[in-house]
């Protein structure tokens, strides 16, 4: 899960550079967000199967 949350904030920063170039508007900030939120779900999603073996 870590590499998949790696690509999303690498997908987030290569998505925020080509905006900063982009005159459409606010569509590229929020793939920005989308991407980043991902990798923030994926992230906690990792931590709660972390602690939920370490019960086991």
């Amino acid at each position: 899960m870590n590499n998949i949350a790696c690509r999303a904030v690498a997908q987030a920063g290569l998505v925020a550079a080509t905006a900063s170039l982009d005159s459409e508007g606010e569509w590229p900030l929020l793939q920005v967000a989308g991407w980043l939120a991902t990798a923030t779900d994926l992230m906690l999603e990792a931590g709660q199967l972390e602690a939920a073996l370490a019960l086991i």
